[in-house]
């Protein structure tokens, strides 16, 4: 009963204002963008390596010279 009072409270000034789920429809499209400008700032970065990748790097490297 509660949740449903909840809901209705929620959804009320939706539907009497007559937007009919456009605010919805708006914050997907804003979620959408948000996404896609996070994805395009992590285009191009590399993942740090680990330090025992990093030492296996410098060992091998060192016997070689």
């Amino acid at each position: 009963m509660q949740k449903m009072l909840i809901s209705s409270a929620v959804l009320l000034p939706l539907v009497l204002s007559g937007c009919h789920g456009a605010i919805f429809g708006n914050l997907f499209v804003l979620g959408i963008t948000v996404g896609i400008f996070v994805a395009t700032l992590s285009l191009g970065r590399v993942a740090p390596k680990s330090s025992t990748q990093r030492n296996a790097e410098t060992s091998t490297s060192s016997s070689q010279s």
